[in-house]
């Protein structure tokens, strides 16, 4: 990362401030998957790709202890050799404003909703669905009384940028309510989120399938007995009259960590997982099994540090008949932000495209070098 320190005249021109930062970093991918099944190629790269980018964070400090700043990122080539034309252009999500200080933030852009920002589940809940952000347009504020952390936000405008007014042709400029809070009392922690149903979920939904329009409200608790760390949910979906409660409990002893949960569904069968992870020196083994409203699913992955910045990965899994997978790989750190990748993975269906195994690797053989600047 390079550091450029400017007068307060220059780039920002925030009055009465010292000085304004200037942070850049920037990676750049070679590639090459030798992958030739129909249907991969939406996500998975097919024999050479490349790409480069730069991220920005401005920021600045004021007269009043506030910090003001933004952050972005641009592509500079995408499997082009760094074409200028409306498709690189800098997208709208890419952007973030904030204001800081030690008690109390506020964010405008590419940052997520408030109930997504403080909502902890126990297990896998089915409707604990709260909105996440993906590039829409957010205002969220966030503040810290009193030991309690609470945010609250609305969302402005779709992904491609359409705002609320626009889409709704109504006088609102805003959507969806989202509010959350998490706070430590002694050995315990409580928390509650909450999303009103949104009047233009619709429009939302079509740029971003993890945007919910529903109304949704949960509660949740963690504390500690011994060794054991157990914790509770309840998540409501008001619109469609249905709930989920959940307990986990993760329990360590040696090198081996047991973490098991169970929540039961108003609509369905229940949920249930058993995840153990098993890490000692250069190995870590981790077994997942999960039955997911009456349907089971298992993976197993493992990692061994070689040494000298290697490490081998390797994994199988069944997410149900028919839809099996494994894949192994290596990854070397080279030093100086430059890493290579080599790795061969195969999913049977191919539902998960570049999605494969613990490391998200890419169907077929993969040859990858990448920097990080």
């Amino acid at each position: 990362m390079k550091s450029i320190l400017l007068a307060s005249a220059s780039v920002l021109a925030f009055a009465g401030a010292a000085a304004a930062e200037v942070d850049f970093s920037a990676s750049a991918t070679l590639g090459y998957n030798d992958s030739e099944r129909a249907g991969f190629a939406e996500d998975d790269h097919q024999g050479f790709y490349w790409d480069a980018s730069i991220d920005v964070t401005l920021s600045q400090t004021l007269d009043n202890g506030l910090t003001a700043g933004a952050t972005f990122g641009f592509d500079i080539a995408d499997d082009n050799l760094g074409d200028t034309s409306d498709d690189h252009d800098i997208a709208f999500g890419d952007y973030v404003l904030f204001l800081e200080s030690d008690t109390a933030s506020l964010y405008f852009g590419d940052t997520a909703f408030a109930a997504e920002t403080r909502w902890v589940a126990a297990g896998d809940m089915e409707q604990d669905s709260f909105s996440e952000q993906d590039g829409e347009a957010v205002l969220r504020g966030d503040i810290m009384v009193a030991g309690i952390e609470a945010s609250v936000s609305y969302a402005v405008a779709t992904a491609d940028g359409t705002t609320v007014t626009d889409g709704s042709g109504g006088a609102d400029s805003v959507d969806q309510l989202s509010i959350g809070a998490v706070g430590t009392f002694g050995n315990f922690t409580v928390g509650m989120a909450y999303q009103e149903e949104a009047t233009y979920g619709g429009a939302f939904e079509s740029d971003n399938g993890d945007f919910n329009g529903d109304e949704i409200f949960g509660l949740f608790a963690s504390t500690t007995f011994g060794s054991a760390d157990v914790s509770f949910a309840y998540a409501s979906n008001q619109t469609d009259d249905e709930d989920s409660i959940g307990v986990k409990v993760a329990y360590p002893f040696g090198p081996v960590t047991a973490t098991f949960y169970y929540v039961e569904e108003s609509n369905g069968d229940p949920n249930m997982g058993l995840n153990v992870g098993y890490e000692d020196g250069p190995i870590s083994v981790t077994l997942d099994l999960q039955d997911d409203q009456g349907t089971s699913k298992w993976n197993l992955d493992g990692s061994y540090d070689v040494g000298n910045g290697l490490v081998v990965y390797a994994g199988i899994g069944n997410e149900n008949e028919g839809d099996e997978d494994y894949y192994v790989g290596g990854e070397m750190d080279l030093g100086g932000g430059a890493s290579l990748l080599v790795s061969y993975a195969y999913d049977e269906d191919g539902s998960k495209e570049d999605e494969i195994g613990a490391q998200d690797y890419q169907d077929g053989t993969t040859i990858e070098v990448s920097f990080e600047f």
